[in-house]
Formats: C-alpha cells, structure tokens, sequence
C-alpha cells in the first residue's frame, strides 16, 4: 500500500535546524497570546462583576419603606414583620420572603406585592383576608378564611355569616397557617364548592360537611342540607344548579321549609322533609314517591317524613 506524505512533514524536513527552531517558538507564542488574552477576558468579567456588585452595595441602599393597600394592621407591624430596615440593599431583598413572613405572622394579611422604586425606596403592597369558615377544635371556634389559612383561635362565638366547617379530624392548627386534616383533598374540594355555589348563585351557605370527602353534605340556611355524595368538578356545578331549583321551588311554597335535598345520583335529585319523628334513611328512600310522574301526591298519612323527587 502506498503511503502518502503529510505536506506539513515534508515541509518540516526541508527546514534547517535553524528555521525549525524559529517555527516552533513562534507556534509556541501564538499559543501563548491565545492564553494571555483568555486570562485578560476572565479577568475582565471578574473584574465587571465585582463593580456591578459594589455598585449594587453602595448606591441602592433601602433609605424609605412605605406601606400601601388594604390591611387591619399598622404599617409600623407590617414593616416589622417583614424583616426589611432602612439600609438593607434594595435589589437583594427577598419577595417570596417578606410575602411569608408577614401574611404568617399577621394572618389577616393575604398577601404583600414588594415593589422596588429606585435607587432606594421600597413599597409593599398588601391585600387582606377575611374570615369564611369556622372549625371547632375542643369546644371552641377557629376562624379561617378562603384558602384555609388560620386567622383566629379559641372563640366562643363567631358571627353569623361564618361557614361553619366539618373536614373531620384536625392534625394541625397553626395561626397564619393553613389547617390540616387527615384528608388531604378538603381544600381543593371546598375551593370547588365555593366558586360553584357562587356560579350557581347559592348564597346562604352555613354549613359544610367534608369529613367523608365521598359523602359531602352543605346546610342551606341552617334549615335544608344538600346532600351531594361524591362530586367531582364536571358534576358539582350540575348537582347544586339542581339543588338551587329545588331550594327556589320550596322557597315559593314555604321559606321556613325544613329538610333534606338528596342529590347523590347524578342528574336526579329527592327531598326529604324534616319532622318531629325522624325516620331510618333507609326507610325513607323506600317509601320514594315520584313527584314527576304523579302531580297530586300529597304527605301520606300517619306518617312522619317523605322523600319527593324533585326533578
């Protein structure tokens, strides 16, 4: 096989000694070059990085903090709870910080927006929230609000327009946290519940049941319960538009109606009126009467409770 010369080596031997040796220190300060100007460029950026940052540390030092927004607390705790002091540097602090820090430590903040005004002036912007539910834990009212969050302890009254809460064994009731129970699927549920009752248009919500995340149950004016089964968020919003009819149906006949709106089957939905005598559930689903299909069912007598279909 024949071989084939590389040019550079034929080169490299017609050179002379001399010529050979003048080759390779010039290669060897071509490389050199190459390196000194790397060295140059990171000691540049090095160099770049250190004024920006002392730049940042001398000229953008926090000379006034001002509270603005919606709060039932001082700017001077807002400020305090925050964690911010005059002199800290204005571009290093920390939003997702002071945003826990302080909707934890005063719980009737819901949230606080840091806004930076240069070169050294920093605003929080806070949003308050309000009490929704109630919880008891050992005979006494815990206020939390819309997300779950605990705003108050140890109450012995609340106000009427509370929501009072069942979500079943409670783990964990820190102030400024959200509550915890052994369900962990509570909270999405009750955020479902609320934005459909709201689409719906049922107010007069006072009582929630979420102890058996499958076997929900509201209280409509402390007087009918909403019995709603399972529900996922493609039937929720169905089964309390039907339970919404039956209310404003009964509502025309009798505002002081009291009872029981079975809504468990998706699509179907049967009332149950509440007497002196309660009768077994049992018994009451088997003496089901179909208002639908019979108009002039009346309330039996001698008996104590009916179960009518209501739609």
């Amino acid at each position: 096989m024949k071989k084939t010369n590389n040019p550079n080596t034929s080169r490299n031997s017609q050179l002379s000694g001399n010529e050979r040796i003048v080759n390779r220190t010039n290669q060897r300060r071509k490389k050199n070059k190459r390196k000194k100007l790397i060295f140059r460029a990171v000691l540049c950026f090095i160099f770049l990085c250190i004024g920006i940052i002392f730049a940042l540390t001398m000229f953008f030092n926090i000379s006034e903090i001002t509270v603005t927004g919606d709060t039932v607390y001082s700017s001077e705790d807002i400020i305090e709870k925050s964690g911010v002091v005059i002199g800290d540097n204005l571009i290093f602090v920390s939003k997702k910080k002071i945003n826990e820090q302080v909707s934890t430590e005063l719980p009737y903040v819901g949230s606080v927006k840091v806004k930076r005004h240069l070169p050294t002036k920093l605003e929080l912007i806070v949003t308050k929230t309000d009490a929704v539910y109630a919880v008891v834990i050992d005979g006494y009212y815990t206020l939390l609000d819309a997300n779950g969050k605990v705003l108050e302890k140890d109450l012995e009254y609340v106000a009427e327009n509370i929501i009072l809460l069942n979500i079943g064994e409670i783990t964990s009731s820190e102030l400024g946290r959200k509550i915890c129970g052994t369900s962990e699927e509570y909270l999405e549920k009750l955020i479902d519940i609320r934005n459909a009752c709201n689409e719906c248009g049922i107010d007069d919500i006072t009582a929630i049941d979420l102890s058996e995340i499958y076997d929900i149950k509201l209280t409509y004016q402390g007087r009918i319960i909403l019995e709603l089964g399972e529900t996922t968020k493609d039937n929720l919003y169905k089964k309390l538009s039907l339970g919404k009819a039956a209310i404003d149906t009964q509502n025309e006949e009798n505002m002081l109606y009291r009872g029981t709106i079975n809504l468990t089957v998706d699509g179907k939905g049967y009332w149950s009126e509440e007497t002196s005598t309660t009768e077994p559930q049992t018994e009451v689903e088997e003496s089901t009467t179909d208002v639908a299909g019979d108009e002039s069912t009346t309330k039996p007598e001698n008996t104590e409770s009916t179960t009518n279909k209501v739609a």
